[in-house]
């Protein structure tokens, strides 16, 4: 199993309505792209750390090919294109064999 994690920093200029509405989007398109699994979305409490990256994107994988054919996936690209990328401010990502 792979557990595939995206913290993201958003555009500070975002309004608290504008996060709440990219969770629902990423929830919607990334739940429906084949093998993702068990996908969590949230925010963080925001207490650990001064430089923070407040939302996270959380989900499993059944191996790496099936991580890989997501990263190259139509609709997982064009969530990083389209829906993430105009406002993201910075983001980490980190896969771990769990």
């Amino acid at each position: 199993m792979i557990c595939h994690v995206v913290l993201i920093r958003l555009d500070p200029a975002l309004a608290p309505n504008e996060t709440e509405s990219f969770l629902k989007r990423a929830k919607e398109a990334l739940g429906a792209i084949p093998g993702v699994g068990n996908l969590r979305v949230g925010t963080g409490l925001g207490v650990k750390s001064d430089v923070s990256y407040p939302v996270a994107l959380v989900m499993e994988f059944e191996d790496e090919k099936t991580l890989e054919a997501y990263q190259v996936h139509p609709e997982h690209q064009r969530f990083v294109r389209e829906i993430v990328g105009p406002i993201e401010d910075d983001k980490q990502v980190y896969d771990y064999r769990c």
